[in-house]
């Protein structure tokens, strides 16, 4: 009798769906965590690649002064005058005090 009520349908599905669970429970645990750290490394990467992207932009900017720089001798000129207070060798600089 004992061994009639070990082989029913009831019990053998009971002990399929007792291991399935086990295994799922466990395939979570093992998994859920890295899962976590892959979400976690994707949205860092998404904030790289926006920060990349603005530095990007702000690398052709500082190119392009660059370039107008080293092209227009007349900005230079103006830029060497106006902030480090350069003088040609003919002129005389007359400093007016208010």
């Amino acid at each position: 009798m004992a061994g009639k009520l070990l082989n029913t349908k009831r019990v053998k599905a009971f002990w399929f769906l007792l291991l399935a669970v086990l295994f799922f429970g466990l395939g979570m645990a093992i998994y859920f965590p890295n899962y976590s750290r892959l979400k976690a490394l994707r949205e860092e990467k998404e904030r790289l690649d926006e920060s990349i992207e603005r530095l990007k932009a702000e690398i052709e900017v500082y190119q392009l002064k660059n370039e107008r720089l080293t092209e227009d001798s007349f900005l230079f000129e103006e830029i060497a005058r106006d902030r480090l207070g350069v003088i040609r060798e003919d002129e005389i600089v007359i400093d007016i005090e208010e």
